[in-house]
């Protein structure tokens, strides 16, 4: 690597170390409500209904995300982020906002355990083809260009999801969770949901 190079890498990761210093000197003086004493979830077995909601919910999303993607192919854009806008149609903030009977009959409380395992698994997968199609000749042609890029989709990110704790820590936080870890996993949370969208 040129020194030129390493000096700019260099630069880089001590700016974005001073700015997360700057965001979590900020945010100590936040304060966060009491934890509230939720009633317990209901823990009922897996049903029929429930496996048919689970279903429904995948149909309704993969149908979103496939339209939404070829929408946006059509116009010339990468399909991912026509699916990544279908994440947010669907989403508590503006499926939950506007319609929200169709937010909770679509997904209901009880149906988060099996999407997550459903998503988890997506995403190996998912992550698995990155890594069969990667082309690591255009990554050594192009080295320097896919490092920064690289750096910068993660750094960017990071930052910009613990700034928003500052905003976000006084309203969704408790006061038991220290603002700096309600930070770092916003910034990482940002950060590392960004990484299948540059494979895109």
């Amino acid at each position: 690597m040129r020194p030129k190079t390493a000096l700019s890498y260099g630069a880089m990761l001590i700016a974005a170390a001073g700015i997360f210093l700057w965001i979590r000197s900020a945010g100590e003086s936040l304060t966060a409500p009491e934890r509230l004493r939720l009633g317990h979830f209901a823990t009922e077995a897996a049903s029929v209904t429930s496996f048919s909601h689970v279903l429904l919910a995948l149909v309704v999303v993969i149908l979103a995300a496939r339209g939404l993607g070829w929408a946006f192919r059509r116009i010339n854009q990468p399909p991912v982020v026509g699916e990544m806008i279908a994440g947010i149609l669907l989403g508590p903030s503006l499926l939950g906002q506007v319609l929200p009977g169709t937010f909770t009959y679509l997904f209901p409380n009880q149906m988060g355990p099996y999407l997550s395992v459903i998503a988890n698994i997506g995403v190996i997968l998912y992550m698995f083809l990155v890594g069969v199609e990667l082309d690591t000749d255009i990554l050594r042609a192009r080295t320097h260009t896919s490092v920064a890029t690289s750096h910068a989709s993660i750094v960017a990110p990071f930052l910009l999801g613990s700034a928003m704790a500052l905003w976000l820590y006084p309203m969704y936080s408790t006061s038991d969770v220290r603002f700096v870890v309600f930070a770092l996993f916003m910034g990482v949370s940002m950060s590392v949901t960004a990484f299948p969208v540059l494979a895109c």
